[in-house]
């Protein structure tokens, strides 16, 4: 059974709606759907309020940790289904960057170290979690035996706080901003997407960050160049939403860009990008049809399943797609394609109504699991 879907703590008396869900059917897994806020930990995850979370992840021991982002904090979904933050303050909650005085070099507790809206979340080969702290303008990994927290990337020479800087040197020393997603591929490399500068980046096994794609403007052009030389839209201006997404799929790097309504790919050995899903076009269709004929609205965090597909979160469009990579078919598999809520939980995944979801994720049993963000909560999507 996936962590948080055991019976809750007895003395909150929570029914669980995720016991032994047929399949396709959706549950709430976290949250109090459509109520927003912070009550605490030490509940059970169907008993506790989030705010706006963001992104998912599973631990290789079953623990799920998710970005709480308007609370601010990266939190646990323990074994025995209840909450915990392990990273940011809770007394109160507050958005600051690393503990009182500034982050030390050789990092602090998580209960100690402030955050400022934490967007993406990826596991990395030995086990520790890296946070995308957007509003911080850093990677920051987390020891997950211990809470402890480090800069892996951000901040540069002297702590300036946002700007960009630092290619082809020491990745601490480099310079971001609002960096949103992140991704592993097999060998260790960190690929981010640094939202406001417009790129994609990566970090070698080295420590050594550089430019990966994108040419620092937005716009759309580039698609059968190279990648370095090509344009995104993330998401600009002085106040955006998180913008992109990113899974590596062997020697490809699939990038959602996010305004530009597509998916993008981008081979690491020829360093060439085309689009893979989408017309550019904002709009809802071409399900059963070739993903590069369907229509997008704002995508951002992709997986690739246990099947072997690529799933993405089509956020604005309220649903999550699948793309059958055999057969380029597009299908949407949750979310109705109008934002709401349902009053109820187990209803089937196509007729379940989402409301902006970010994030998407698959735990160790092959569950689907939607961040549907703007409701506050987290679904299962029973295999």
């Amino acid at each position: 059974m996936a962590v948080g879907c055991s019976s809750p703590n007895p003395p909150e008396k929570e029914p669980d709606p995720c016991d032994a869900p047929a399949p396709g059917v959706t549950c709430t897994f976290l949250g109090l759907a459509g109520s927003e806020g912070f009550d605490g930990d030490g509940h059970a995850a169907v008993a506790t309020q989030v705010n706006q979370p963001q992104d998912l992840v599973f631990l290789s021991d079953g623990r799920a940790w998710f970005s709480d982002f308007n609370n601010h904090l990266v939190r646990e979904v323990g074994p025995d289904g209840t909450v915990t933050s392990i990273v940011g303050w809770t007394d109160p909650v507050f958005p600051g960057d690393g503990p009182m005085g500034g982050p030390p070099p050789g990092g602090a507790a998580g209960s100690d170290w402030q955050l400022f809206h934490p967007s993406g979340l990826a596991v990395a080969p030995d086990g520790a979690v890296v946070v995308a702290a957007w509003h911080n303008h850093k990677l920051l990994n987390v020891d997950t035996k211990d809470g402890w927290v480090t800069i892996r990337c951000g901040g540069g020479p002297s702590g300036e706080a946002a700007g960009y800087g630092g290619d082809d040197g020491p990745a601490e020393a480099a310079l971001l901003r609002q960096p949103s997603a992140v991704a592993f591929d097999a060998a260790g490399k960190l690929y981010f997407v640094d939202q406001l500068n417009q790129r994609v980046r990566v970090i070698d096994e080295a420590g050594v960050v550089r430019a990966f794609a994108g040419n620092g403007e937005v716009g759309v052009a580039g698609d059968g160049g190279l990648a370095e030389a090509a344009s995104f839209d993330f998401g600009s201006g002085s106040n955006p939403n998180p913008g992109g997404g990113l899974v590596v799929d062997g020697d490809r790097v699939l990038v959602a860009d996010t305004e530009n309504h597509r998916v993008r790919a981008i081979d690491v050995t020829t360093g060439i990008i085309e689009t893979v899903v989408g017309t550019g076009e904002a709009g809802y269709g071409g399900d059963d049809g070739p993903a590069v004929a369907a229509m997008l609205r704002g995508p951002r965090d992709l997986e690739i399943g246990p099947d072997g597909a690529l799933y993405l979160a089509d956020t604005d469009n309220g649903v999550v797609r699948r793309v059958d990579r055999s057969t380029g078919v597009i299908t949407t598999v949750v979310g109705t394609g109008e934002l709401g809520l349902a009053a109820e939980d187990g209803l089937a995944a196509r007729e379940t109504p989402l409301r902006r979801p970010f994030g998407i994720a698959f735990d160790g049993e092959g569950a689907l699991y939607v961040v549907d963000s703007a409701n506050s909560r987290v679904l299962r999507v029973a295999p």
